[in-house]
């Protein structure tokens, strides 16, 4: 279960980084203050499934620098009994333009068994830079500028903006390129959208959604040789409803469970 937190947020609500050309979007926000997404996170192997970890996404209001913006928190925990094996709890946090979406700052606080991890970013769009602050139990303390381009976002700040995603023009085998940026490192997969699917979902019901495909990296945790799942609400919300990613052992799966404070109502089938 080692970092899965971690990897289960990192490829669930993917991070968008700086394309060759930034993901068409609308100009209506699908979104508002007062919004929150929870999730459950599962381990599977073969036909067992075990809930793991829980996760939250949560969005308010607030002035930073005597400006409105948004603050998207995103948090997951284990939960209590596996936290005697292997106790994990994330904090992501951004700060955002209510009119563009632009990220202003973002923080990251990681603590997974003997391991953490954590990052201040400072968006510096006069000078095209993040101020990127960033350690962990293995390295100590570092300052460096990462590039800044209109297609650079964070981990939360991602998932609203690509919420905003104009599907109008979709087609199946329809790629973009993806980069995001943790830590230090800059990392690039491939989002391809599969089509539309009705995906069920316990406590939500059978929801239309949009389905992408998700490149994934070979590495520690993956193979390389399969791509990760997610389904996208396929209504005016487009919100994360399942994704599924494999492992070298197994796969991590994760789930909504519950939605409030939404600006339209989650479409449901029978």
């Amino acid at each position: 279960m080692k970092r899965i937190i971690l990897l289960s947020l990192t490829i669930a609500l993917s991070t968008l980084w700086a394309s060759a050309q930034c993901i068409p979007t609308k100009p209506d926000l699908p979104y508002s203050a007062g919004e929150n997404l929870s999730y459950t996170l599962s381990y599977n192997w073969h036909a067992v499934q075990t809930d793991v970890a829980t996760a939250s996404l949560k969005l308010d209001s607030v002035l930073l620098n005597n400006e409105s913006v948004y603050h998207g928190k995103m948090t997951a925990r284990t939960k209590p009994f596996f936290d005697v094996f292997f106790k994990a709890r994330e904090n992501f946090q951004s700060w955002f333009s209510m009119e563009n979406g632009r990220p202003i700052k973002y923080t990251r606080n990681t603590e997974e068994g003997d391991y953490f991890a954590k990052n201040v970013y400072r968006y510096d769009w006069n000078r095209r830079v993040i101020n990127a602050k960033w350690s962990t139990s293995k390295q100590a303390e570092q300052i460096k500028e990462l590039p800044l381009t209109d297609c650079t976002y964070d981990l939360p700040s991602i998932i609203y903006f690509l919420r905003r995603m104009d599907t109008s023009n979709l087609s199946a085998g329809k790629s973009y390129r993806i980069t995001f940026a943790i830590d230090d490192d800059v990392y690039t997969v491939t989002l391809t959208y599969k089509g539309k699917e009705n995906r069920k979902v316990r406590k939500i019901g059978k929801v239309p959604c949009l389905k992408f495909g998700c490149s994934v990296v070979a590495g520690e945790m993956f193979s390389g040789n399969e791509d990760a799942q997610l389904w996208v609400s396929d209504d005016e919300n487009h919100i994360p409803i399942y994704f599924m990613a494999p492992l070298k052992v197994g796969a991590v799966s994760g789930r909504l469970t519950s939605a409030s404070g939404l600006a339209y109502p989650i479409k449901t089938v029978k």
